[in-house]
Protein backbone atom coordinates (compact mmCIF):
# COMPACT_ATOMS: atom_id res chain seq x y z
CA UNK A 1 0.00 0.00 0.00
CA UNK A 2 1.32 3.35 -1.03
CA UNK A 3 2.08 5.58 1.98
CA UNK A 4 0.60 9.11 1.88
CA UNK A 5 3.32 11.69 2.48
CA UNK A 6 2.89 13.99 5.49
CA UNK A 7 3.49 17.65 4.77
CA UNK A 8 4.68 19.91 7.54
CA UNK A 9 4.35 23.72 7.59
CA UNK A 10 7.49 25.57 6.80
CA UNK A 11 7.02 27.53 10.05
CA UNK A 12 5.65 25.97 13.15
CA UNK A 13 3.65 28.88 14.52
CA UNK A 14 2.61 27.11 17.69
CA UNK A 15 6.22 26.45 18.54
CA UNK A 16 7.17 30.07 17.81
CA UNK A 17 4.51 31.31 20.19
CA UNK A 18 6.04 29.19 22.94
CA UNK A 19 9.62 30.02 21.95
CA UNK A 20 9.68 33.45 20.20
CA UNK A 21 13.43 33.68 20.56
CA UNK A 22 13.75 31.18 17.70
CA UNK A 23 12.51 33.81 15.27
CA UNK A 24 13.89 37.02 16.71
CA UNK A 25 16.84 35.70 18.54
CA UNK A 26 18.03 37.73 21.48
CA UNK A 27 16.64 40.94 19.91
CA UNK A 28 13.24 39.82 21.21
CA UNK A 29 14.30 40.65 24.76
CA UNK A 30 15.59 44.05 23.61
CA UNK A 31 12.23 45.01 22.08
CA UNK A 32 10.44 43.69 25.13
CA UNK A 33 12.48 45.92 27.45
CA UNK A 34 11.87 48.96 25.19
CA UNK A 35 8.12 48.36 25.14
CA UNK A 36 8.00 48.01 28.93
CA UNK A 37 10.00 51.24 29.34
CA UNK A 38 7.68 53.15 26.99
CA UNK A 39 4.61 51.84 28.85
CA UNK A 40 6.07 52.80 32.22
CA UNK A 41 6.91 56.32 30.98
CA UNK A 42 3.41 56.76 29.55
CA UNK A 43 1.66 55.65 32.72
CA UNK A 44 3.90 57.85 34.85
CA UNK A 45 3.07 60.97 32.82
CA UNK A 46 -0.52 60.32 31.80
CA UNK A 47 -1.85 63.11 34.08
CA UNK A 48 0.45 65.73 32.57
CA UNK A 49 -0.20 64.48 29.06
CA UNK A 50 -3.94 64.79 29.61
CA UNK A 51 -3.81 68.41 30.65
CA UNK A 52 -4.58 71.19 28.20
CA UNK A 53 -1.56 73.26 27.27
CA UNK A 54 -3.79 76.37 27.09
CA UNK A 55 -6.35 77.09 29.76
CA UNK A 56 -9.85 77.51 28.30
CA UNK A 57 -11.37 80.99 28.32
CA UNK A 58 -14.22 81.21 30.80
CA UNK A 59 -16.69 84.03 30.30
CA UNK A 60 -18.36 85.20 33.47
CA UNK A 61 -22.08 85.72 33.67
CA UNK A 62 -22.85 89.39 33.10
CA UNK A 63 -24.90 89.39 36.33
CA UNK A 64 -21.62 89.04 38.23
CA UNK A 65 -20.43 92.44 36.99
CA UNK A 66 -21.42 95.21 39.35
CA UNK A 67 -21.36 98.73 37.94
CA UNK A 68 -21.14 101.46 40.52
CA UNK A 69 -23.31 104.55 40.16
CA UNK A 70 -21.50 107.71 39.03
CA UNK A 71 -20.73 110.65 41.29
CA UNK A 72 -23.36 113.30 40.73
CA UNK A 73 -23.69 116.71 42.30
CA UNK A 74 -27.11 118.16 43.15
CA UNK A 75 -28.47 120.09 40.19
CA UNK A 76 -31.56 121.70 38.73
CA UNK A 77 -32.88 120.29 35.46
CA UNK A 78 -34.29 123.04 33.26
CA UNK A 79 -37.84 122.67 31.92
CA UNK A 80 -38.23 120.94 28.55
CA UNK A 81 -40.75 121.69 25.81
CA UNK A 82 -41.60 118.07 25.08
CA UNK A 83 -43.61 118.90 21.94
CA UNK A 84 -40.50 120.53 20.45
CA UNK A 85 -37.88 118.16 21.90
CA UNK A 86 -39.82 115.14 20.61
CA UNK A 87 -39.26 116.21 16.98
CA UNK A 88 -35.99 115.23 15.30
CA UNK A 89 -33.60 117.83 13.90
CA UNK A 90 -30.11 117.91 12.44
CA UNK A 91 -28.86 119.69 15.53
CA UNK A 92 -30.39 117.09 17.88
CA UNK A 93 -28.96 114.21 15.83
CA UNK A 94 -25.45 115.70 15.84
CA UNK A 95 -25.63 116.21 19.58
CA UNK A 96 -26.99 112.69 20.05
CA UNK A 97 -24.11 111.22 18.03
CA UNK A 98 -21.56 112.56 20.52
CA UNK A 99 -23.66 111.36 23.44
CA UNK A 100 -23.95 107.89 21.87
CA UNK A 101 -20.19 107.54 21.45
CA UNK A 102 -19.60 108.59 25.05
CA UNK A 103 -22.34 106.54 26.71
CA UNK A 104 -23.55 103.72 24.45
CA UNK A 105 -20.90 102.52 21.99
CA UNK A 106 -19.08 100.32 24.51
CA UNK A 107 -22.10 97.98 24.52
CA UNK A 108 -24.03 98.73 21.34
CA UNK A 109 -21.00 99.37 19.12
CA UNK A 110 -20.05 102.46 17.15
CA UNK A 111 -22.61 101.58 14.48
CA UNK A 112 -25.36 100.52 16.86
CA UNK A 113 -25.26 96.82 15.89
CA UNK A 114 -24.94 95.49 19.45
CA UNK A 115 -21.31 94.48 18.95
CA UNK A 116 -19.44 96.78 21.33
CA UNK A 117 -16.32 95.65 23.27
CA UNK A 118 -18.35 94.61 26.32
CA UNK A 119 -21.24 93.01 24.39
CA UNK A 120 -19.94 89.45 24.80
CA UNK A 121 -20.06 89.77 28.59
CA UNK A 122 -23.71 90.83 28.73
CA UNK A 123 -26.79 88.63 28.96
CA UNK A 124 -28.97 89.34 27.09
CA UNK A 125 -26.85 90.84 24.35
CA UNK A 126 -27.18 94.59 23.68
CA UNK A 127 -29.83 95.63 21.17
CA UNK A 128 -29.04 95.94 17.49
CA UNK A 129 -30.60 99.31 16.64
CA UNK A 130 -30.80 98.39 12.94
CA UNK A 131 -33.62 95.94 13.75
CA UNK A 132 -37.09 97.31 14.48
CA UNK A 133 -38.54 94.18 16.09
CA UNK A 134 -38.37 93.20 19.75
CA UNK A 135 -38.00 96.54 21.51
CA UNK A 136 -38.85 95.97 25.16
CA UNK A 137 -40.77 99.22 25.64
CA UNK A 138 -41.22 100.09 21.97
CA UNK A 139 -39.21 102.26 19.58
CA UNK A 140 -41.19 105.50 19.61
CA UNK A 141 -39.47 108.55 21.09
CA UNK A 142 -41.65 108.45 24.19
CA UNK A 143 -41.06 104.72 24.64
CA UNK A 144 -37.28 104.95 24.29
CA UNK A 145 -37.34 107.87 26.74
CA UNK A 146 -38.99 105.58 29.30
CA UNK A 147 -36.20 103.03 28.77
CA UNK A 148 -33.51 105.66 29.27
CA UNK A 149 -35.26 107.05 32.34
CA UNK A 150 -35.96 103.76 34.11
CA UNK A 151 -33.68 101.19 32.50
CA UNK A 152 -34.87 97.64 31.87
CA UNK A 153 -35.34 95.55 35.00
CA UNK A 154 -33.79 92.10 34.60
CA UNK A 155 -31.88 93.13 31.47
CA UNK A 156 -28.49 94.64 30.79
CA UNK A 157 -29.89 98.12 30.10
CA UNK A 158 -29.13 100.51 32.96
CA UNK A 159 -30.96 103.74 33.66
CA UNK A 160 -29.59 106.86 31.98
CA UNK A 161 -31.34 109.18 34.39
CA UNK A 162 -28.04 110.96 35.00
CA UNK A 163 -28.40 112.54 31.56
CA UNK A 164 -30.52 115.67 31.30
CA UNK A 165 -33.92 115.32 29.57
CA UNK A 166 -32.62 117.36 26.63
CA UNK A 167 -29.63 115.03 26.20
CA UNK A 168 -31.92 111.99 26.35
CA UNK A 169 -34.11 113.34 23.56
CA UNK A 170 -31.03 114.08 21.43
CA UNK A 171 -29.69 110.56 22.05
CA UNK A 172 -33.05 109.05 21.05
CA UNK A 173 -33.15 110.95 17.77
CA UNK A 174 -29.68 109.69 16.87
CA UNK A 175 -30.52 106.09 17.79
CA UNK A 176 -33.56 106.21 15.51
CA UNK A 177 -31.32 107.07 12.53
CA UNK A 178 -29.94 103.50 12.49
CA UNK A 179 -33.22 102.15 11.09
CA UNK A 180 -36.14 103.52 9.13
CA UNK A 181 -39.79 102.95 9.95
CA UNK A 182 -40.00 103.90 13.64
CA UNK A 183 -43.55 104.63 14.73
CA UNK A 184 -44.13 108.34 15.23
CA UNK A 185 -45.48 109.78 18.48
CA UNK A 186 -48.81 111.53 18.50
CA UNK A 187 -49.22 114.86 20.36
CA UNK A 188 -51.12 112.90 23.02
CA UNK A 189 -48.12 110.56 23.49
CA UNK A 190 -45.83 113.53 24.10
CA UNK A 191 -48.29 115.11 26.52
CA UNK A 192 -48.51 111.84 28.48
CA UNK A 193 -44.72 111.67 28.69
CA UNK A 194 -44.62 115.25 29.97
CA UNK A 195 -47.28 114.49 32.57
CA UNK A 196 -45.51 111.30 33.67
CA UNK A 197 -42.09 112.84 34.30
CA UNK A 198 -43.09 116.51 34.78
CA UNK A 199 -40.58 117.58 32.13
CA UNK A 200 -42.13 120.98 31.48
CA UNK A 201 -41.69 121.99 35.12
CA UNK A 202 -38.05 121.14 35.53
CA UNK A 203 -36.88 119.50 38.72
CA UNK A 204 -34.31 119.46 41.47
CA UNK A 205 -32.13 116.35 41.28
CA UNK A 206 -30.43 115.16 44.44
CA UNK A 207 -26.75 114.35 44.32
CA UNK A 208 -25.54 110.78 44.48
CA UNK A 209 -22.34 109.14 45.60
CA UNK A 210 -20.79 105.92 44.26
CA UNK A 211 -21.34 102.97 46.59
CA UNK A 212 -17.60 102.42 47.00
CA UNK A 213 -17.04 106.03 48.01
CA UNK A 214 -20.06 105.97 50.33
CA UNK A 215 -18.70 102.82 52.01
CA UNK A 216 -15.39 104.56 52.61
CA UNK A 217 -17.15 107.57 54.15
CA UNK A 218 -19.30 105.35 56.40
CA UNK A 219 -16.23 103.38 57.48
CA UNK A 220 -14.38 106.57 58.36
CA UNK A 221 -17.34 107.98 60.28
CA UNK A 222 -17.85 104.70 62.13
CA UNK A 223 -14.21 104.38 63.21
CA UNK A 224 -14.60 106.32 66.52
CA UNK A 225 -17.69 104.30 67.50
CA UNK A 226 -15.97 101.02 66.68
CA UNK A 227 -13.00 102.08 68.79
CA UNK A 228 -15.33 102.86 71.71
CA UNK A 229 -17.00 99.47 71.34
CA UNK A 230 -13.64 97.69 71.37
CA UNK A 231 -12.62 99.53 74.57
CA UNK A 232 -16.00 98.79 76.19
CA UNK A 233 -15.71 95.08 75.40
CA UNK A 234 -12.32 94.95 77.12
CA UNK A 235 -13.78 96.83 80.08
CA UNK A 236 -16.71 94.42 80.27
CA UNK A 237 -14.39 91.47 80.78
CA UNK A 238 -13.30 92.89 84.17
CA UNK A 239 -16.62 94.47 85.22
CA UNK A 240 -18.42 93.38 88.35
CA UNK A 241 -21.69 94.25 90.04
CA UNK A 242 -25.37 93.65 89.43
CA UNK A 243 -25.48 95.10 85.92
CA UNK A 244 -22.47 93.08 84.77
CA UNK A 245 -24.00 89.90 86.18
CA UNK A 246 -27.32 90.54 84.44
CA UNK A 247 -25.58 91.18 81.13
CA UNK A 248 -23.60 87.95 81.30
CA UNK A 249 -26.87 86.02 81.75
CA UNK A 250 -28.37 87.33 78.52
CA UNK A 251 -25.43 88.32 76.32
CA UNK A 252 -25.33 86.74 72.86
CA UNK A 253 -23.20 89.25 70.94
CA UNK A 254 -21.38 91.94 72.92
CA UNK A 255 -20.64 94.04 69.85
CA UNK A 256 -24.30 94.17 68.81
CA UNK A 257 -25.43 95.08 72.29
CA UNK A 258 -22.98 97.96 72.64
CA UNK A 259 -23.84 99.19 69.15
CA UNK A 260 -27.50 99.30 70.18
CA UNK A 261 -26.58 101.25 73.32
CA UNK A 262 -24.48 103.77 71.37
CA UNK A 263 -27.38 104.28 69.01
CA UNK A 264 -29.71 104.77 71.97
CA UNK A 265 -27.38 107.40 73.43
CA UNK A 266 -27.18 109.23 70.13
CA UNK A 267 -30.96 109.39 69.86
CA UNK A 268 -31.54 110.06 73.56
CA UNK A 269 -33.49 106.83 73.96
CA UNK A 270 -35.00 106.29 77.42
CA UNK A 271 -34.90 103.01 79.29
CA UNK A 272 -38.51 102.34 78.26
CA UNK A 273 -37.69 102.84 74.59
CA UNK A 274 -34.63 100.65 74.97
CA UNK A 275 -36.76 97.87 76.51
CA UNK A 276 -39.23 98.06 73.62
CA UNK A 277 -36.46 97.93 71.00
CA UNK A 278 -34.72 94.95 72.60
CA UNK A 279 -37.95 93.06 73.35
CA UNK A 280 -39.10 93.42 69.75
CA UNK A 281 -36.11 91.39 68.49
CA UNK A 282 -33.63 90.36 71.21
CA UNK A 283 -31.44 88.30 68.86
CA UNK A 284 -30.96 91.18 66.42
CA UNK A 285 -29.92 93.42 69.35
CA UNK A 286 -27.37 90.86 70.54
CA UNK A 287 -29.35 89.42 73.49
CA UNK A 288 -30.60 85.96 74.28
CA UNK A 289 -34.37 85.49 74.17
CA UNK A 290 -34.62 85.14 77.97
CA UNK A 291 -33.90 88.88 78.37
CA UNK A 292 -37.62 89.55 77.89
CA UNK A 293 -38.30 87.91 81.27
CA UNK A 294 -36.36 90.59 83.16
CA UNK A 295 -38.23 92.60 85.74
CA UNK A 296 -38.44 96.39 85.57
CA UNK A 297 -35.69 96.69 88.18
CA UNK A 298 -33.43 94.36 86.22
CA UNK A 299 -34.01 96.28 82.99
CA UNK A 300 -33.09 99.55 84.72
CA UNK A 301 -29.95 98.04 86.25
CA UNK A 302 -28.92 96.53 82.92
CA UNK A 303 -29.55 99.74 80.99
CA UNK A 304 -27.63 101.91 83.45
CA UNK A 305 -24.71 99.51 83.39
CA UNK A 306 -24.58 99.52 79.58
CA UNK A 307 -24.75 103.32 79.45
CA UNK A 308 -21.91 103.64 81.97
CA UNK A 309 -19.93 101.02 80.05
CA UNK A 310 -20.32 102.93 76.78
CA UNK A 311 -19.39 106.22 78.44
CA UNK A 312 -16.16 104.68 79.71
CA UNK A 313 -15.41 103.54 76.16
Amino acid sequence: MEQIPHYQDEIDWKDLIKHPEKMFGYSYFYFLVVLVAIGYFYLGNINNAGKNAIAPIMLKDSSAFILDIPLQSPRVLPPVDVAKAGISSAEAIARGRDLFKANCSSCHGDNGQGDGPTATMLTPRPRNFHVLDGWKNGSKVTQIYKTLQEGIVGGGMASYSYLSPGDRFALIHYVQTFAKGHTQDSPEDLKSLDALYQLAKGMNVAGQMPVKKASQVVTKESAPALKRIAVSIRTLANSKGEGAGLLRKVVLDEKRILTSVFHAQKNATSVDQFVRIVSADPLAAGFKANVVRFSSEEWIALYRFLISLSEEG
